[in-house]
């Protein structure tokens, strides 16, 4: 799978990309949401999206709205997130997120979450 992160932190990106690749997976690094949209663009091809919510220039909530608005991608979005509000939650799954993780979240968890993804496209 070709998997994008959508993060500004880069200890974060780099932490879930190790994970990633640990995974036999191929990662992909976006700062905000401005930089993901770029990286769409010129190239459609994610397996999955992990968003992040809290970002400069363009959070993640604002990208989701971004996405359904535009009809960016239809590329599955995992938001990563320390929100733990439900209709915080329900706000990003209403915008078009399929699921959501909540940091800080191990290898394991992250590897439920895309097994569950992987088994609701087949």
């Amino acid at each position: 799978m070709k998997i994008l992160i959508i993060d500004d932190s880069n200890s974060i990106a780099m932490m879930v990309g190790q994970f990633i690749k640990e995974l036999g997976h191929d990662s992909y690094h976006a700062t905000d949401g401005r930089d993901a949209i770029d990286m769409i663009a010129q190239e459609d091809n994610f397996d999955l999206i992990l968003l992040d919510w809290n970002m400069p220039e363009m959070d993640g909530l604002e990208f989701l709205k971004y996405n359904q608005e535009n009809s960016l991608t239809k590329t599955p979005i995992m938001m990563m997130t320390t929100e733990n509000k439900p209709e915080k939650i329900m706000k990003a799954l209403e915008f078009g997120a399929v699921e959501y993780i909540m940091k800080p979240f191990s290898k394991d968890v992250l590897e439920s979450k895309i097994s569950t993804l992987k088994s609701m496209a087949a």
